[in-house]
């Protein structure tokens, strides 16, 4: 069986090496630091789970939800959101687009890998032994 393919859209390059670092484990990982780089990669690739920052340079999050959510490719796309604002009025927008599962900076890989685990099970047969320990760093995007 194939790994699930995931796309990591954030532009804090520890947070994105941390996302990168735990999900290559149980899938296969594809990393954008901006809105503008994601695009492109999703015209070209219609991966099985996209882990999306929401504030992002040049293309926020939200429109990048939105052009996700319009594309005739990507629309049933998971969306997983990774936070440091979960109060912000743009996580209203994103659940309204529908999507999947919302994690507030900082997560642990533990809380990471169950949110990849209900959204994506067969992608995470190993999640017993990734360690619950290991925290993401605490940017602020």
């Amino acid at each position: 069986m194939s790994r699930a393919v995931v796309v990591i859209v954030e532009d804090d390059p520890d947070v994105a090496s941390f996302l990168e670092t735990t999900l290559n484990e149980v899938c296969e990982t594809r990393v954008a630091a901006d809105g503008v780089a994601a695009r492109r990669m999703l015209d070209q690739l219609t991966p099985d789970l996209v882990v999306l920052d929401i504030r992002l340079p040049h293309v926020s999050g939200v429109e990048l939800c939105q052009m996700i959510r319009s594309d005739e490719h990507l629309r049933r796309t998971p969306i997983l959101v990774v936070t440091g604002f979960p109060e912000s009025p743009d996580i209203e927008i994103v659940r309204d687009m529908g999507v999947h599962h919302i994690l507030a900076k900082p997560v642990t890989a533990r809380r990471l890998m169950e949110a990849i685990q209900a959204i994506l099970p067969g992608a995470s047969t190993r999640l017993g032994e990734t360690d619950g320990d290991h925290a993401l760093p605490s940017g602020g995007s």
